[in-house]
């Protein structure tokens, strides 16, 4: 693995669509209704900053994924066992991100089916993206951003084609004032700008340093911009109310598309393009966990970690929660607070100033 590099726009392409991943399926900041879009600018630019974050540990220790200089900051045993908890936080946010796509089939596709049916089908798919390793997977990422882009476009243009749009739904501006905005940035922050973390163990493996603050703000702001557009999209398509009841946003709004009685139901194009979205940010989840865990433990017989990882991130998904709405209540009021947040933000900042503060004291230091 230590031979294994990816170009500029392999990473930019994993990191939009990363990005989009099941953010753009389950919909962003619904509790500021029609002003969602302010909190979602907000975001961008926090995700932003967080990333500089990001990538000033990564100039500091280009050659290292966050387990290893986990352990030259913080020390050999107390950065391991932080390393571990990354290791343990990206398999539960892959069990996480795979449930999202298993209920979005059961409930819009194939409803006879059980979670575990699709749930097994969709990490079959993921673990041997893992067994082929990385490159392989950054060079399908290219082909499925074409893809992506491409099917989200034809969307927007069917949306727009059957006059669905309605801009009197996206006013009044901040009808209930900051208050709404406020309560949901810190969610519209961690999901899914904080989850750039990821990255932290991707960014090594790239073949130019220089690259990754450029590739990657330009990857966020685009992949925001996108968000945001489908967010008002959903909006003005369906009102605040639909859109912020819906379990799937866009899959609502779409079904909203007729034209000339002959052009309906494409909700098969929505839910094509996100199981390629969803296979994407499962795929760069488990490979972080799998990345920490080999380096964690030394593991010689890597690809034999690959079947372990992949069952658990499978089981897990399953017995998370009992229903759907279980799900999405856990992570939008516990996930984001006991988990993202220090994840994503507290932690990371803590490095970086401890980082700086021990090579400051002793420039020889790395």
């Amino acid at each position: 693995m230590e031979q294994v590099k990816v170009n500029g726009f392999q990473l930019f392409s994993v990191i939009f669509l990363f990005e989009l991943g099941s953010a753009i399926l389950v919909g962003m900041a619904g509790e500021a209704r029609q002003d969602s879009w302010i909190t979602i600018l907000f975001g961008i630019a926090s995700g932003c900053v967080l990333y500089l974050i990001f990538t000033k540990l990564y100039t500091m220790y280009p050659a290292l994924p966050l387990t290893s200089y986990l352990q030259k900051i913080l020390g050999r045993y107390l950065g391991w066992l932080f390393g571990l908890m990354y290791v343990t936080y990206f398999m539960y946010i892959a069990s996480r991100v795979l449930r999202d796509f298993e209920e979005l089939l059961v409930i819009a596709a194939y409803r006879s089916e059980t979670l575990l049916t699709l749930g097994i089908i969709m990490m079959v798919c993921v673990m041997y993206a893992i067994f082929k390793g990385i490159e392989v997977f950054f060079r399908i990422s290219e082909l499925c951003l074409f893809i992506i882009v491409f099917m989200l476009l034809f969307i927007i243009l069917f949306e727009m084609a059957s006059g669905i749009i309605k801009l009197q739904h996206l006013r009044p501006i901040l009808e209930h004032g900051w208050r709404p905005l406020v309560s949901s940035y810190p969610t519209t922050l961690t999901f899914p700008f904080g989850e750039m973390i990821t990255f932290t163990m991707l960014l090594p493996f790239l073949n130019k340093q220089e690259k990754a603050k450029k590739v990657g703000i330009l990857a966020i702001v685009l992949s925001g911009l996108c968000l945001l557009l489908f967010t008002l999209l959903n909006i003005a398509i369906t009102g605040a109310d639909i859109a912020s009841r819906s379990a799937f946003p866009i899959l609502t709004a779409v079904s909203y598309i007729n034209i000339a009685e002959f052009v309906q139901r494409l909700d098969t194009v929505v839910i094509i393009s996100m199981v390629i979205l969803g296979f994407v940010k499962i795929t760069v989840f488990l490979f972080c966990a799998f990345i920490g865990t080999i380096d964690l433990f030394k593991i010689k017989h890597q690809k034999n970690l690959i079947y372990p990882m992949g069952i658990i991130v499978l089981v897990s998904s399953v017995i998370m929660a009992p229903n759907y709405i279980a799900h999405i209540n856990e992570g939008l009021k516990i996930v984001p607070y006991y988990l993202h947040i220090p994840m994503q933000i507290v932690i990371p900042i803590l490095l970086l100033v401890i980082a700086l503060i021990k090579r400051k004291l002793k420039p020889a230091y790395a």
